[in-house]
């Protein structure tokens, strides 16, 4: 049986390894691009969606009817590539022609950070 230093040690143990475990929202937000992209006359490297958290339920609520309007009649539409895409424009403040021209990788880059944002 421990004794009581024992199983504060374990406690104080499992508490940091929880504090080392919490992801920074504000840096995973912040997406390294596998390669430079031009557009509109500027260099873009990385991406920042840390405003996500800003983006309203009216947002989505418009999100939701573009995607309806373009056909997308998807149970779970916040869990599709073009939803993601919406919601990084208005995050990003960058047109929706950027996030089409992304590669397989930054694309799914983009959808996996917007996805967890709104599971976590």
């Amino acid at each position: 049986m421990k004794n009581k230093d024992e199983l504060l040690l374990e406690e104080e143990t499992m508490e940091k390894e929880e504090e080392e475990e919490e992801i920074n929202l504000d840096e995973f937000a912040k997406i390294k691009l596998s390669k430079t992209y031009q557009f509109e006359g500027k260099e873009i490297t990385e991406l920042d969606l840390s405003k996500l958290s800003e983006i309203t339920g009216l947002e989505i609520l418009s999100i939701n009817r573009m995607l309806r309007k373009r056909g997308n009649i998807d149970t779970s539409p916040e869990y599709t590539m073009e939803f993601a895409f919406y919601a990084a424009m208005k995050a990003s403040k960058l047109p929706l022609e950027f996030f089409y021209g992304l590669s397989m990788k930054d694309s799914m880059s983009v959808k996996t950070r917007v996805n967890y944002f709104l599971v976590y």
